[in-house]
């Protein structure tokens, strides 16, 4: 949307300044004494061109004086994602089953680097930064469930937020339910056409105020896509109800037991049909002193040399 304004509109006074002065102190012209005046054929030619000129000199120059602006905002539209990534940061993300597919040779390498935890943040850290114009956002659950980052275009900020997570920084238990409910609060105002919401978790709820019908019942009425990954060995999740979650509001269930199962189901999730959406906004300023002060040097110039011309 592209806006008219001007940096100085102050400055427009000074044209009626110079309006009442043209009335007030008029140029005083020499009179000669003509007898039997009437009786002389008179024909005077005035030139309207030349005061016409001094005007549109003097306005323009006021004018160019504010200094006018037309101030651009453009919201370009791509086709990307809308994402919410629900984490379980319960203290049972901390143990093994989700295999790393690096080897590690280093016997002194703790086991919380190759836990369920930092693989399962590492890929979803990884998924975010390939999202060049996809809006994404980040809920964390245990006990409760919390925001992270709202959904935000900055994919650095989400992947050092993911990065510096821990396990158990909200508690040892699972609060799934809350952090779908959760979500449907940070999506409903969001206008793309396509919202998806990304729920990874290794256990059962344990925690929480909501109920799963109520998470379910807030999810259809947002129309939102839930993908389920339960990560780790079977029987560690609620597989039953990760895939009730997802056949209920359009998406699909995942299983994932290592690091490559797991990357492979962000790539799948990302080749969804994506909806057409605004990124973030570009502003841009264009300013157009320039035009009128031409017109005035013009205009100026060409009433002094029609004022030269009459004198001579």
């Amino acid at each position: 949307m592209d806006k008219l304004g001007f940096e100085y509109p102050w400055m427009g006074l000074l044209l009626i300044v110079y309006i009442i002065g043209a009335f007030i102190f008029k140029s005083n012209q020499n009179a000669f004494y003509i007898p039997h005046v009437l009786l002389m054929p008179i024909h005077v030619k005035r030139n309207w061109l030349s005061p016409l000129l001094k005007w549109i000199g003097i306005c323009m120059l006021v004018l160019a004086l504010t200094s006018p602006f037309i101030a651009k905002r453009k919201e370009p539209l791509h086709l990307s994602h809308t994402i919410m990534m629900l984490i379980d940061v319960s203290n049972s993300m901390n143990g093994g089953g989700l295999r790393s597919n690096v080897s590690v040779k280093d016997t002194n390498t703790s086991k919380s680097n190759n836990s369920k935890f930092e693989i399962a943040k590492q890929v979803a850290s990884q998924f975010a930064q390939k999202q060049a114009n996809s809006n994404i956002g980040v809920i964390v659950f245990g006990d409760f469930a919390y925001v992270a980052t709202p959904l935000t275009y900055d994919k650095k900020t989400v992947s050092s937020i993911l990065e510096g997570l821990e396990e158990g920084i909200a508690g040892s238990m699972t609060a799934m339910y809350d952090a779908l409910f959760l979500s449907t609060s940070l999506l409903k105002k969001n206008s793309a056409k396509n919202k998806v919401a990304i729920l990874l978790t290794d256990g059962y709820n344990t925690a929480g105020r909501i109920n799963l019908d109520t998470a379910l019942r807030a999810l259809s009425g947002e129309k939102i896509k839930v993908y389920t990954i339960g990560v780790g060995e079977k029987g560690d999740y609620d597989a039953a109800v990760l895939t009730k979650i997802a056949l209920e509001s359009g998406g699909q269930f995942f299983e994932a037991n290592n690091q490559d199962a797991l990357k492979s189901v962000y790539e799948e999730i990302d080749a969804l049909e994506r909806s057409l959406q605004r990124s973030t906004a570009e502003s841009s300023t264009d300013y157009l002193f320039i035009y009128p002060l031409l017109i005035a040097f013009f205009s100026l110039l060409g009433y002094m040399g029609y004022t030269l011309k009459e004198n001579r």
